[in-house]
């Protein structure tokens, strides 16, 4: 009985290990992105579902009392095979880490380098002034409006 009850201890242990490993995986494959990552994300899916069966079977085996062992050992393989394919997955992960970065990403990179080129070009040439999409009533004085743009009202009303 006292045998069963370290092996039920262990297998508790080993699923949480399983549970943390599984969300580690979740974010290195979120940082690889869908095109390459589309397959194991799949897989990652069908790994979650089965820790979610074998959480469900470890905790009904607790409920019931004493745990039976042809129940543990069945939860104990399911728990190997989970681990395999979790090795696994996490092999394929850190192989598609090391590879090269795809066309697309590079494509990204450049339009963003051009784009930043264009911005500084383009703050080079109009300085601090920017004409396009700002409001010339924000954080301006009436003085800086008269002297900036011209315009004022009381001269105008005046002339008339």
């Amino acid at each position: 009985m006292n045998s069963e009850s370290q092996t039920a201890g262990l297998l508790a242990a080993k699923i949480e290990e399983v549970e943390a490993k599984l969300e580690l995986l979740e974010k290195e494959i979120a940082e690889i992105g869908l095109p390459a990552g589309y397959d194991l994300q799949k897989r990652l899916e069908a790994l979650k579902i089965e820790e979610k069966a074998l959480r469900r079977n470890f905790e009904e085996s607790q409920e019931r009392g004493e745990p039976d062992a042809v129940r543990l050992a069945k939860i104990e393989t399911l728990l190997r095979h989970i681990e395999n394919e979790e090795a696994s997955v996490e092999h394929e992960a850190h192989f598609l880490h090391q590879s090269n970065p795809s066309s697309v990403i590079l494509a990204a990179q450049a339009a963003a380098g051009m784009i930043e080129l264009w911005r500084r070009g383009i703050k080079k040439v109009l300085g601090d002034h920017h004409p396009f999409g700002s409001s010339v009533f924000v954080n301006h004085t009436h003085e800086d409006l008269v002297t900036d743009y011209g315009f004022n009202p009381e001269k105008e009303s005046g002339e008339k």
